[in-house]
Parts: C-alpha cells; structure tokens; sequence
C-alpha cells in the first residue's frame, strides 16, 4: 500500500504538508498544493492510518463492550443495539466475549484502554469476585481520569451509569404469576454463583415465597451457567426431590427451555404436570413446544439506550453520574403455564 512518503515525494512536498492536508489541518496550505497533493493522494489510492490519526486527534471512534457469553442470544439481540447506533454515529465497536471469567475481563478492559477506545459497555451483570472488584476500580479509576466514561447495562459493584430493568421486581412479579395460579411449590434455577444478576433475580423470586408465606426450600433451588444443557442438568435435581414442584421458574430462557426439553424426555407435561416460565424473552421462547411463558426485556432498547447514553458521556451531553436509568419488562403469558391441576 502507498504511504504518506510516496504521496510526498511525487506531489514534490513535504510529508508534514501532506499530513496537514490529509487531516485539514487549520495550518494554512496553499490552495495550489493541496489541491496537488490530494490528486496525488487520489490516484495513489492512498489511505490514511486509520489508529494514528486517531491517536493524533485524541479520538478513536472505538467502543469497548465487553460481553459475559456472546453465544447467549440474549447478549447477541444487546450487541445488535449497541452495533446499530454506534454504526449511525460513526463509531466502531469492540467486542470482547469475557465468558465471565474474571482474569479475562480485566485483560480486555487493559486492552481497550491500550487502544485508546473512546468509551466502554458492560453488557450484563457484574461479578462479584472481591479481588476482581477492587482490580476493575483502580482499572476504570485511570480510565476516568483520561476522560473515557463508562455504562453499564446491568448491575455491578463499581460506580458507573447504569441501564437496565429491574430484575428484582421481574423476578418477583413471575414468582407472583405463578402463585396466582395456585402453585405453591416453584423450583427456582439460578444463574451462575458470583453473578450480581442472579443474586437480583433470587432476591425477587424470594421476596414473592415471603410475601405469600411460602416456604423457601433450598432443595428446589440450583445454580447454572445461564445455559440449556444446565437447564436439563437442575431440572433433573429438582424433579427428583420427594415432593416434586408444579412449576419451575429458569432465571434466563435458555435454562428454562432446557427445563422444558428434559420435561419431555422424562414424559412430565408441560404445563398440565409442570408449569414453566422463563426470563429474557428471546426468540426461541416463541417457538419451542410450548411457546415458553417468560419475563420480557428490552433486549435491543437496552443495548441502544446504553450506546446512547455513552456517546452523550463522550460527546460531553452529559454528567457521568452513577444513576440507573430503568427500562420497563413485561410478562409474556404463554402456553408453557397453567393453573394448577389441584387448584
């Protein structure tokens, strides 16, 4: 590829001309010049260094995200959001899929600042690894002093802008749903242990068995990855306890289809036998067999909410306080729930 030196040499001038008219510098240029030079840069095809005039201008137009699981469709529809108005901003994004791994993260956003990204999304909850915490502080601590904000699209246990829904509330309003309909034994399948999310969403789900007297039983109640094959794996835990629930709230989709799929294999119907709900509402909850009852969130209004808010930081629109701005949930009532057969 051409460089700024050939462009130089052949339009007869120096390279701190051509790079004064490349990035229209307010250095004055004579008019003939320049127009020299560009024509020279044109059939060249000369294409300026992107990370160097970047670096030169203090601005990257890059966007650090930083991903728990990006295979996890809920994250794929967020990651959409965030694309789509970064791309109508002008911004690229960098996408860095941690799988929760707390070593990881801290890489990643070491690397993003070494790049000079202009801003950075956390997608998702927070971890809750204590040395992690107080690594990522001093982490975002130098960030902020060089001016690069933060957003976060889930709860963490550092400061930062937060946008998200709150998964207390959903949770308790599904657990709520399902005791509506008469079922007083609910299995519960968590998220992951060190995941500020699933801390959120057993908290709802604990504060609907108190509110109605319900006994909490820690039987009925397994940690997962966020995953179907760990849906199967806590359904079977649950299912096997001496007196089995009549529904099973997943804490994500994907656990709660899980559940449905091992349901079938064992010939417990869903939901004449079983109700089950989930939380997330991704496509597949439309179309599995049956069409899965579950908390919606705003996956896409999330992640472009959060990229918006992100560039107003950027833009200098503006505070970066820490404060959460809630998107509304609703429940999506499907086929996948039902009264309870005794009721």
């Amino acid at each position: 590829m051409p460089s700024i030196s050939d462009v130089a040499k052949l339009a007869g001038v120096s390279v701190t001309t051509v790079s004064r008219v490349i990035n229209n510098s307010a250095h004055p240029v004579n008019q003939e010049t320049r127009e020299r030079v560009l024509k020279v840069a044109q059939e060249l095809n000369f294409v300026p260094n992107a990370l160097a005039r970047a670096l030169v201008s203090d601005s990257t137009h890059m966007i650090g995200v930083l991903v728990g699981d990006a295979s996890d469709p809920y994250f794929a529809t967020i990651l959409r959001g965030i694309s789509v108005i970064a791309r109508e901003e002008g911004y690229l994004t960098m996408i860095c899929n941690s799988d929760r791994l707390p070593e990881i993260e801290l890489s990643y956003v070491q690397m993003m600042s070494n790049y000079h990204v202009d801003g950075i999304l956390f997608t998702g909850g927070g971890l809750t690894d204590s040395s992690y915490i107080q690594e990522m502080r001093n982490l975002l601590a130098d960030l902020q002093e060089r001016g690069v904000p933060v957003v976060l699209l889930g709860t963490h246990r550092f400061s930062a802008p937060q946008v998200s829904i709150d998964n207390v509330q959903a949770a308790m309003d599904m657990t709520e749903y399902l005791i509506s309909l008469g079922h007083k034994r609910i299995g519960f399948i968590n998220g992951p242990d060190l995941l500020t999310t699933s801390a959120l969403r057993l908290e709802g789900y604990c504060k609907a068995l108190e509110k109605y007297g319900i006994p909490y039983d820690p039987g009925i109640v397994v940690s997962s990855e966020f995953t179907y094959e760990d849906g199967q794996r806590a359904t079977d835990l649950i299912i096997s306890c001496p007196e089995r629930p009549t529904a099973i709230f997943g804490s994500n989709d994907l656990t709660a289809i899980g559940c449905l799929s091992r349901l079938r294999e064992r010939g417990i119907q869903v939901p004449e036998e079983i109700s089950v709900a989930g939380f997330d509402d991704i496509s597949a909850a439309r179309y599995v067999n049956p069409p899965l009852t579950t908390v919606h969130v705003p996956m896409w209004d999330l992640g472009a909410a959060g990229m918006r808010h992100l560039l107003k930081l950027i833009k200098g629109e503006a505070q970066a306080v820490e404060e959460t701005y809630l998107l509304p949930y609703t429940l999506e009532k499907r086929q996948s729930t039902a009264a309870y057969p005794g009721r």
